[in-house]
């Protein structure tokens, strides 16, 4: 069970507890999938995963075998798909498609949830090759759930004046990194991931969640609004910073915003980021493990202390890291 708080930031860059909490546990299994009409109804395995069988197409061991990971996601959640017996496949849903890379399982891909995206009952669609070539679609019955957003409060001091005999600077200005990162998580390449997801900094003692995904922000008394796009880990400056999975290195450089972050490509849609960092220890192009170090918690950028901004993406949707380890999506 992951716990939900609100911090605040006061004038002082230190971060305050305040009383508002909330929990949440694993998703309850949902509703059976619901074919399309090139397939009979499925056979529901008791319990999730669901499973698709699709008796007609191959009596062989060559039909498709589609399964969900889940069928309740929340706001900010995920979806694993994989599929058995297929040459290749996508999964869509609200109109956004998603690629099903091959790997040990067969097919697998995730599908993201947005802090906005539609609560109630959808549709999740899978279109496949199965192994003699043939097309096969098929239709689940999901529904998303509500997220309660926590709210923060946060206060950014003004800037200092400037020193009128200071040096000028020759540093070239740094540019909003926003778009380059759109691009970026936009990407497909081939997949690289497996296995368990991990927090890039263990939890305990000096290191703590100071910022939840999804949160709505006021800066300095103003509107709250918006929903912030990663995990905040509070730790101590100089802490190791880990890759959450297996991946290649795509942006290792100083940002306007998140200061020096490094954006690993997991592959199959899904990437990684880590902002705000004092060092990077890792480079573009660089192949890295799940468990290796990409840099050092700083406070680099748009930043109140030293805490590390992780981002998790799918398909250019952000996503919540932390519902990747509790194994409450059934990954």
């Amino acid at each position: 069970m992951l716990s939900r708080r609100r911090f605040l930031a006061g004038a002082s860059g230190g971060l305050v507890v305040a009383a508002f909490s909330r929990s949440w546990t694993a998703s309850a299994p949902g509703p059976a999938p619901v074919l399309g009409a090139q397939l009979p109804e499925p056979q529901r395995q008791s319990g999730l995963p669901y499973q698709l069988v699709a008796p007609g197409i191959g009596t062989d061991g060559f039909h498709p075998d589609i399964q969900l990971s889940q069928t309740t996601p929340y706001q900010g959640g995920a979806i694993l798909v994989t599929v058995g017996n297929a040459l290749s496949g996508t999964a869509t849903v609200f109109g956004r498609e998603y690629q099903l890379a091959p790997g040990p399982e067969g097919l697998a891909g995730f599908v993201g949830f947005g802090t906005i995206d539609p609560v109630g009952p959808t549709t999740l669609a899978a279109d496949v090759i199965d192994q003699m070539g043939q097309p096969v679609s098929a239709a689940y019955a999901i529904t998303v759930q509500a997220t309660q957003w926590t709210y923060d409060d946060i206060y950014i001091p003004p800037p200092p004046p400037p020193d009128p005999n200071a040096t000028p600077s020759t540093k070239p200005p740094l540019e909003n990194e926003q778009p380059r990162l759109d691009a970026l998580y936009a990407t497909v390449t081939p997949r690289a991931w497996s296995g368990p997801w991990i927090i890039p900094i263990d939890l305990g003692g000096e290191v703590w969640i100071s910022g939840y995904f999804g949160e709505q922000r006021s800066f300095n008394g103003g509107p709250r609004g918006g929903h912030h796009g990663g995990t905040d880990i509070a730790a101590p400056a100089g802490a190791p910073v880990r890759a959450t999975n297996h991946g290649t290195v795509v942006l290792a450089e100083e940002t306007l915003i998140r200061g020096f972050l490094v954006v690993v490509d997991h592959g199959a849609g899904v990437l990684s980021s880590y902002g705000h960092m004092q060092e990077l220890r890792a480079a573009v192009g660089d192949t890295v493990s799940r468990g290796d170090t990409v840099g050092l918690v700083g406070t680099t950028g748009l930043s109140t202390g030293p805490h590390l901004h992780w981002e998790l993406a799918v398909a250019g949707i952000l996503v919540d890291g932390l519902r990747w380890l509790d194994g409450t999506q059934g990954f």
